[in-house]
């Protein structure tokens, strides 16, 4: 089975022998999971079906007899395979969009289902599937307020998100994160563990923030006492900060800046500087 593939074909476990075929189908063996339902389709039109997706259910589809083409579609990649060899099964995950087309005269299409039929389960529009499938992921041990978070967004466990945080596109919030109210993130960000991104912060589309990564916004804290703004920090497209570093309040680094583990940042960096040390000093440009 190829795992980076929607096609995931199985081998069934076949007896045949001079007598003739006999393939040997068993729950949480030649099955990856437990049957609690099967059907099957036979004397077919010339007309295609499927056209769905399930949120959860996960089948096994095996051509007894004939042939017919899959289409599937995870939301961002298309796969087709015919299937016309009865010990072999196509396994089809949830949230996978699936159609079924040419099937043969012939054509005896047997599916193996982990569950007994759920409406609920189904998702019958195409819209409506790729709502799902692009909508952000929320691990259940995160603490997340906002609802200002962009599609295929990960948030991870023990990230906690404060309600007027904006979060773009594609970005990856790792775990033991945290991330305040006046914080505008960009798209295809990556935020790595331990690091807290302050009020007044902004990482544009790009950015790389290594583990640990330690933001401030106050230049002269003091405890229960706040400044009426927050300075603002901005770290511009493409830009990407090392593990361990420092970034002082009201800082703005630049376009594809590179800043290098355990760097002070206490000044404004150029687009595509390299800055290394305690201060940070620019050693080159990209």
């Amino acid at each position: 089975m190829n795992k980076m593939s929607l096609v995931k074909l199985i081998d069934l476990p076949s007896f045949g022998d001079n007598r003739g075929g006999l393939v040997a189908i068993e729950s949480n063996q030649s099955i990856p999971f437990e049957v609690k339902r099967l059907y099957y389709i036979f004397n077919t039109v010339d007309k295609p079906r499927g056209f769905h997706a399930h949120i959860d259910l996960k089948q096994v589809a095996i051509c007894l007899k004939g042939s017919c083409r899959f289409i599937l579609e995870n939301g961002s990649n298309k796969e087709e395979v015919i299937l016309d060899n009865p010990t072999q099964g196509l396994v089809i995950e949830g949230l996978i969009w699936r159609e079924m087309h040419d099937f043969s005269e012939d054509c005896v299409l047997l599916v193996l289902a982990s569950d007994h039929f759920t409406e609920s389960d189904y998702i019958r529009d195409y819209q409506e599937f790729l709502k799902e499938v692009h909508k952000p992921f929320i691990h259940p041990l995160s603490d997340v307020k906002s609802q200002k978070i962009g599609q295929k967004t990960k948030v991870w466990q023990f990230s906690v998100i404060l309600q007027n945080a904006i979060i773009g596109e594609n970005c990856n919030i790792c775990a033991h994160t945290l991330i305040e109210n006046d914080v505008i993130i960009g798209n295809n960000v990556t935020i790595k563990s331990g690091v807290y991104v302050w009020d007044g912060i902004t990482l544009e589309d790009n950015v790389f923030i290594g583990p640990c990564v330690a933001f401030t916004n106050d230049k002269k804290p003091r405890s229960k006492q706040y400044p009426e703004e927050f300075p603002q920090t901005t770290v511009e497209k493409g830009a990407s900060i090392g593990a361990n570093a420092t970034i002082l309040p009201g800082i703005r680094i630049g376009q594809n800046a590179l800043i290098g583990a355990g760097a002070v940042v206490t000044k404004d960096v150029p687009a595509n500087a390299i800055v290394v040390g305690n201060p940070a000093i620019i050693k080159g440009y990209i």
